[in-house]
């Protein structure tokens, strides 16, 4: 029985001795070597590299996220490019074991940290996806041109949004523009370009070729060394009765970043001269360079009441009729409806609904009216703007049967049409119940008695207070 009992002694210690070191053995008996840590592991830019272990069959890395601690695994080769292994963009820390052909593991080596870009960040945007309201917020009034693909901007203040993203080198970004009369000095079109809407250090550029690519990110333009999303406003402060811009191309050796917002509120202003700027940095002859549209009112107003604003105007043109047009018979009450004053297209009045529509005419009618012959003429030509004036402001509030809509007028002091505007008021206010008037006087310190820059300020001040309390803003 002794004998029994230590034989079974016996047998279960070799039992025991086998479940701790059977793991040693292979299935067919033979003893299985431990597997060496692969050495000289190292990532170039997204390509990894080591030192191969004898007897290692596979490696495998650990890939895991720093931020959200989530591991990943992949069986890798030598000379293997990160990039070809499907991992998420993300920080990492990164290590690597071999396997033999029993899968049998070694120790996993040190940790190497790698960031994995987005594979499928967006660097250029072209052709039908200038347009495509993914990436680029339009402003203003703008045409897409199938053939030449090339989105152009008209009107004072139109332009562009986009926002953009630095990855790992430094960054850059550039745009590639059209313009029209680049050749004619005092025509040529401004360009205003923002970088997170610090006006205080926005770059100014005047176009000079048919197409020319600016990098507005990087060499001597705006620096951006960190990894933070910025947007970039580009303006057009030229009126369009001197040039036209388009966008052909954005490119960047970052990323652009979806996702396009507009602001809530949104204002209107349909007017001549004054809203473009016109003269208001000199009080010599007026040029694109004397001429500022993001320093006049219109603009100033829409910025204070953190309102989108489309601006639709000419200098020199009347809503009848104006002696500075050819022919004189020109006019916004007709033109209004079209992409341009010298368009045929269009324009989609559902691209953009105001709230408040801001009209402002009477210095051209008034050179119209006072070069009549004789005072039938003249009279004639009166009662023709007053009740021109009446039926475009009667369209307005038929197209935006919502929108508050405001007669403004004195800018230039053409006292003239003063008891005209009193008319025009009396008239329209019948049929139009969201419709009010204000007066408001410029300096005549601009080119030819047009607004300064100091004036355009008093203005919006002005006409700011007077939305925040028609509004409720």
């Amino acid at each position: 029985m002794k004998g029994f009992i230590k034989t079974s002694y016996l047998f279960l210690l070799v039992l025991f001795v086998f479940a701790i070191f059977g793991c040693e053995m292979s299935s067919g008996g033979t003893e299985t070597k431990k597997v060496a840590i692969p050495t000289d592991f190292a990532i170039n830019e997204s390509i990894i590299s080591f030192t191969e272990v004898k007897g290692a069959t596979k490696y495998r890395l650990e890939i895991r996220n720093t931020e959200t601690d989530e591991v990943l695994r992949r069986f890798v080769e030598n000379g293997d490019d990160l990039n070809a292994l499907n991992i998420p963009e993300g920080e990492y820390m990164i290590k690597i074991q071999a396997l033999n052909a029993n899968n049998v593991e070694s120790e996993y080596s040190e940790e190497l940290p790698y960031k994995q870009a987005d594979l499928y960040a967006v660097k250029s945007i072209e052709g039908d996806h200038l347009i495509d309201g993914n990436y680029i917020k339009w402003m203003g009034r703008t045409s897409y041109n199938e053939a030449t693909k090339v989105n152009t901007m008209y009107y004072t203040a139109a332009g562009f949004e986009v926002k953009f993203q630095k990855l790992e080198e430094e960054l850059s970004l550039s745009v590639t523009l059209t313009a029209t009369n680049y050749a004619t000095v005092s025509k040529q079109p401004y360009m205003v370009f923002v970088l997170d809407n610090d006006f205080d250090h926005a770059i100014t550029i005047n176009l000079t070729q048919a197409t020319q690519t600016l990098q507005l990110i990087g060499g001597d333009s705006f620096i951006i060394n960190d990894e933070a999303v910025h947007v970039l406003s580009v303006y057009k402060r030229s009126e369009s009765i001197d040039s036209h811009v388009g966008l052909k191309k954005l490119e960047t050796n970052g990323r652009f970043i979806s996702g396009v917002t507009y602001k809530t509120r949104k204002i209107e202003m349909i007017a001549a001269s004054s809203s473009t700027g016109y003269g208001n940095l000199s009080n010599s002859t007026k040029t694109t360079a004397n001429s500022d549209g993001l320093k006049a009112f219109a603009f100033l107003t829409a910025q204070a009441l953190n309102a989108e604003i489309n601006i639709v105007s000419a200098s020199g043109w009347g809503v009848s009729a104006s002696l500075w047009t050819s022919p004189n018979t020109l006019n916004m009450h007709d033109q209004y409806k079209y992409v341009d004053v010298f368009s045929n297209e269009l324009w989609d009045t559902t691209k953009f609904i105001p709230d408040v529509v801001i009209t402002n005419f009477g210095t051209n009618d008034l050179s119209y009216i006072n070069a009549g012959s004789d005072a039938t003429i003249k009279a004639q030509r009166r009662e023709n703007f007053i009740a021109t004036y009446v039926d475009f402001l009667n369209n307005l509030h038929q197209t935006y049967p919502q929108a508050q809509i405001i007669i403004l007028y004195g800018l230039m002091n053409e006292s003239g049409v003063y008891d005209d505007h009193t008319e025009i008021y009396n008239r329209a206010v019948e049929i139009i119940p969201n419709l009010v008037m204000y007066k408001i006087n410029g300096d005549a310190q601009g080119y030819n008695s047009h607004p300064s820059v100091a004036s355009h300020r008093q203005i919006a001040d002005t006409l700011i207070a007077n939305i925040k309390e028609l509004m409720h803003w």
